[in-house]
């Protein structure tokens, strides 16, 4: 059952000299993670304002952040307004839970009807998630098998399909709200979540008060966060802003922008070739990765004859976010081992191990009740290298190696040609999705 949580008292009023800001906010999307543990759901306190204030601060930093010029300005402005060790914040967080289900898996292992002491190699996904679209951006959710798939190694995660609750903002009138926090707030309910991979659409939320009528008020609102600065060295809002048509459901707006990015990264007759007639195998990948791969590591079936029209010297896919691990289906026939690919080392050398797509990809609610899915690109520094692992072992790339290049989009069948001039892979992405009828906010 919901958990039921009285409400505030219509009299409560915030101690002065504070001003209190309510706002009654619900999921539109499932949650995963949101407690201490990551990726782990909390089922006595799901909702959490340590996890929200994080999360406004993060988008204060890519709103009122964006006008500050390096990070000793950015860190000072930001510590006056939500405090630091040595002062607190301005600005509290309150969260009152009104409703919310109990965590529930994702997916299932069922054993495989041909041999039953085995499972079977993929989950079965349960609603709202048992379609073609949705487990692409599920994928670190769905749990794994032990060798020999005789066992669950990992259970598929739990979710949260549905909550709401009140947040209560409560700030020191000294602050300008509409100018230092509610710019963050918009942002937050709009481009954010709650949860895990939310700019893969997971936790996404609506708020009744900040929801724009419909797609022609949120094309016009989204014009006041296109910045033209230089980016920074935080991720700022937003190089790009693109709105796709109106649908019927969060659910199917997820599913239409989820799906256009599997498409793009491995659709049959786009990332990758159509399989051959009466082959349940997918065809040969159009990206360049797998050919890099298998030049670095020396390793190559016999029968995946090297394409030579595809370069093997780059990693464009690198752009979208990072990790990213490589199987390769036939490494047991000789292709590579599994292969991960990293940032490379920061600017003190240390290893990173991810890089936050700076592709926002998520429903956003309407008042009309309809919804429409988004696309924000946030304006990012430009990544401009790679480290290929095989366990903890990096291993030589190409010297150069590219990951964005004019040649790139320039072979046959490459999925950025006629898309991105400058072969780049975050480009020919936003250029495929105004083919599929995405239309670019400007100012």
């Amino acid at each position: 059952m919901p958990r039921e949580i009285p409400d505030v008292p219509k009299d409560w009023k915030p101690p002065q000299p504070y001003s209190g800001h309510c706002y009654e906010i619900e999921l539109i999307t499932p949650m995963f993670g949101g407690g201490v543990e990551t990726r782990v759901n909390d089922p006595s306190f799901p909702i959490r304002p340590t996890s929200i204030r994080g999360q406004l601060q993060f988008w204060w930093r890519a709103t009122v952040g964006a006008q500050y010029a390096n990070r000793q300005e950015l860190r000072a402005a930001q510590s006056d307004v939500w405090g630091d060790t040595t002062q607190p914040s301005r600005v509290q967080v309150r969260v009152e839970l009104l409703t919310a289900d109990p965590p529930s898996p994702c997916a299932r292992f069922e054993r495989d009807q041909r041999d039953n002491s085995r499972f079977r190699s993929t989950p079965t996904w349960d609603m709202p998630f048992n379609n073609i679209d949705l487990p692409y951006a599920l994928f670190p959710f769905q749990g794994q098998l032990a060798d020999g798939r005789k066992g669950i190694q990992v259970k598929p995660a739990s979710c949260i399909h549905r909550a709401k609750f009140r947040l209560i903002l409560i700030c020191d009138k000294s602050i300008d709200f509409a100018k230092q926090v509610e710019p963050a707030l918009w942002a937050w309910v709009n481009f954010g979540g709650l949860g895990s991979r939310t700019r893969r659409g997971c936790g996404a939320i609506k708020c009744q008060q900040l929801l724009a009528r419909d797609r022609n008020d949120l094309l016009a609102r989204l014009k006041a966060y296109l910045f033209n600065a230089s980016p920074k060295e935080w991720p700022t809002l937003a190089a790009a802003c693109l709105v796709g048509p109106e649908n019927s459901s969060p659910i199917s707006a997820w599913g239409q922008v989820i799906q256009m990015m599997q498409k793009f990264r491995q659709g049959e007759g786009l990332g990758r070739n159509p399989r051959q007639q009466g082959s349940n195998r997918p065809g040969r990948s159009r990206w360049p990765e797998p050919e890099t791969i298998r030049r670095i590591t020396g390793r190559r079936a016999p029968f995946r004859l090297r394409q030579p029209h595809i370069p093997d010297d780059a990693f464009p896919r690198a752009e979208l976010g990072l990790p990213i691990v490589f199987h390769f289906k036939d490494e047991q026939q000789g292709d590579p081992l599994d292969t991960v690919l990293y940032p490379d080392n920061d600017s003190e050398g240390k290893r990173r191990e991810r890089m936050a797509s700076p592709l926002i990809l998520k429903p956003l609610a309407l008042q009309s009740g309809r919804c429409v899915p988004v696309i924000v690109r946030l304006k990012t520094v430009e990544l401009t290298g790679v480290d290929l692992r095989q366990g903890e072992r990096s291993l030589p790339l190409p010297n150069p190696t590219r990951i964005r290049h004019p040649q790139l989009a320039q072979y046959t069948d490459s999925p950025m040609q006629n898309r991105s001039p400058n072969g780049s892979a975050i480009e020919a992405f936003l250029a495929y999705s105004r083919e599929q009828g995405f239309t670019e906010v400007t100012r």
